[in-house]
């Protein structure tokens, strides 16, 4: 089958581009002929180089240059190499059109996973993501696209969304989502029975990632010898937490960040790596301390040991794939944690009967909706 999938594979994220890159890989081995459709939305705006006339934003972006460069170059070999991209990329106000327009060379086209159906991250519904413009001829799948949190900004989920949103819902032949606990606000706007799936990163196994990650660390690091601090979010308890937490067994921070942190303990900032070298440091750690959701997974797969913090967007999501895959709610930090740096990152083996089973659930799904 000639499938598409449609899903924030173009995000500087490394989750967003692991994601794409695990259900693309997981549909071909499958036997299917997968492609991502190169459809960049509006957001897409927030990783140019240049990104506006201020003499401040100027400053800034001219300052660092040469790393946003080294991470843009970073991303596009990763989307080049691993994703199989469309030649055309749809972009700017006539990207429906032209949406419209090709889609209907596919068999089916599959919308998902990561944050496409997150109201607040989009700011309000993008028809592409809900496939509005995949002809009527062309399945029509979402899988495991993440709402993120049970409640929507009322400026991004008005009274007209929510009448788009269910007639788009509606042309869909199949619906699965990242998180049941927080779907309700789309499925009682349809009738569609909706089912919860795994994130595509965990249809994957490990071997798959290693036959991609980096062969080597970044900066000359040692394994077993850094922690490696993915702070999607600002957060000071969290930085003072990771702080003590190398001073205790005197270990290097690595870290991800445009600015740099004022660590006291020994600290190198891989601005500019790529989503292989992200799976390498996970494999290497001494621990994770993040708050991030793939961060998590990965760390699972690595049997790395790691702590989470949660956060009022994520906490869901955490939560969901802790209880799902059988492993203490202890990894995850409450929003309100003070950094007591007695709870520390520990390891939790993983069931992979369990995991076995909650993929048949996925495989299952995927299976019948492209039949």
């Amino acid at each position: 089958m000639n499938i598409g999938i449609l899903t924030f594979h173009c995000a500087y994220n490394f989750g967003s581009s692991l994601q794409t890159y695990a259900l693309k890989t997981y549909l071909t081995n499958a036997g299917h002929d997968v492609q991502v459709i190169d459809y960049r939305s509006p957001d897409f705006d927030n990783y140019k180089i240049f990104r506006g006339p201020s003499p401040k934003t100027l400053a800034s972006d001219v300052m660092f240059l040469p790393r946003n460069l080294k991470r843009r170059q970073s991303f596009q070999a990763f989307w080049k190499t691993h994703l199989n991209l469309t030649r055309r990329t749809y972009q700017g106000k006539n990207a429906y059109a032209a949406l419209s327009n090709d889609l209907g060379c596919f068999d089916a086209v599959i919308c998902g996973s990561d944050q496409i159906w997150n109201l607040d991250c989009t700011r309000g519904p993008l028809p592409p993501f809900f496939l509005a413009c995949v002809p009527d001829n062309v399945r029509k799948i979402s899988y495991a696209p993440s709402l993120s949190h049970p409640r929507f900004d009322e400026k991004n989920f008005t009274t007209t969304d929510k009448r788009n949103i269910a007639q788009w819902l509606d042309r869909f032949d199949a619906i699965s989502v990242r998180e049941l606990s927080v779907s309700q606000q789309f499925q009682q706007l349809t009738s569609k029975n909706m089912i919860e799936t795994l994130d595509p990163t965990l249809l994957l196994n490990i071997n798959d990632y290693r036959r991609i990650q980096s062969p080597r660390l970044p900066n000359g690091l040692r394994k077993g010898r850094y922690i490696f601090a993915y702070t999607l979010w600002p957060n000071a308890d969290m930085n003072h937490y990771i702080d003590a937490f190398a001073q205790k067994y005197g270990l290097t921070i690595v870290y991800y960040s445009k600015r740099k942190h004022p660590y006291s303990s020994p600290s190198i900032n891989v601005w500019g790596i790529g989503p292989e070298d992200f799976l390498a440091l996970i494999d290497g750690a001494y621990s994770v301390i993040s708050n991030s959701f793939h961060a998590t997974v990965f760390s699972i797969f690595y049997n790395t040991p790691f702590i989470t913090f949660g956060t009022e967007k994520s906490s869901s999501r955490m939560k969901t794939l802790l209880s799902n895959l059988d492993l203490p709610q202890q990894h995850l930090l409450p929003t309100n944690f003070k950094g007591d740096t007695d709870q520390e990152p520990f390891t939790s083996t993983l069931d992979y009967d369990k995991l076995d089973a909650l993929r048949n659930t996925s495989q299952t799904f995927l299976a019948k909706a492209l039949n």
